[in-house]
C-alpha cells in the first residue's frame, strides 16, 4: 500500500495552483470539474508524489477559522537555500527556523488558504 496523494480543499484555486507550482515547483498534471460549484486540481513533485487540491464554493465557511487544517512536510536539502528563495519570493516565514536535538532542522510557511507546509532538512525517518 502507498498514499496516492494528499487533498487540500481551497479557497481560490488559481492562487493556489499557482502558489504550488511556484513556491513547491509542482508540475499541475489534471484539472477537471466533476460538478457545477466544484473544481479539483492534480500537482505532482519530481517523484510523481501528488496533492489534490479542491476548490467548493459551497465550504468557504471552513477558511474562517485560524488553524490549519492540513500540513504537508517537504524535504529540502539545504534549508539555508530554501529560506533564501522564500525571501526572495516574499514568502513570510511564520515560524523557525527551528533545530531539533536529532539535527533536523525546519521552518513553517502557509499557502493562500492557511495550510501549513513546512520546509524540514535533515529529516530521518529512522
Amino acid at each position: 500500500m502507498r498514499i496516492g496523494f494528499s487533498t487540500i480543499k481551497v479557497k481560490d484555486l488559481v492562487e493556489s495552483v499557482n502558489f504550488y507550482t511556484d513556491i513547491l515547483d509542482l508540475e499541475e498534471v489534471k484539472n477537471f470539474s466533476p460538478q457545477d460549484g466544484v473544481n479539483i486540481t492534480f500537482l505532482q513533485d519530481k517523484e510523481k508524489n501528488m496533492i489534490e487540491l479542491i476548490e467548493d464554493e459551497k465550504i468557504t465557511d471552513l477558511f474562517n477559522k485560524n488553524d490549519s487544517l492540513v500540513s504537508i512536510g517537504v524535504e529540502v536539502e539545504n534549508l539555508d537555500n530554501t529560506i533564501e528563495m522564500l525571501k526572495e519570493k516574499s514568502i513570510k516565514i511564520f515560524k523557525g527556523p527551528i533545530q531539533v536535538p536529532s539535527g533536523e532542522r525546519f521552518v513553517f510557511i502557509k499557502d493562500p488558504n492557511g495550510v501549513e507546509i513546512e520546509f524540514i532538512e535533515g529529516f530521518n525517518i529512522q
